[in-house]
């Protein structure tokens, strides 16, 4: 019985941390994402007011 909550326990820690590092790299790349689409809003910006002169 020991042996079994002690898997149950590694396991859980196991799925824990991987869980941790798949949110840590996503939430990094939606943030990379989201410098890059303010980038892009900022040319189309720069490319309209050429078009109004």
């Amino acid at each position: 019985m020991m042996l079994l909550a002690l898997h149950i326990v590694a396991i859980g820690s196991v799925v824990g941390v991987t869980a941790y590092i798949a949110y840590y790299l996503g939430k990094k790349d939606g943030l990379d994402s989201a410098e890059k689409e303010q980038g892009k809003n900022g040319n189309i910006k720069v490319s309209a007011g050429f078009e109004k002169k």
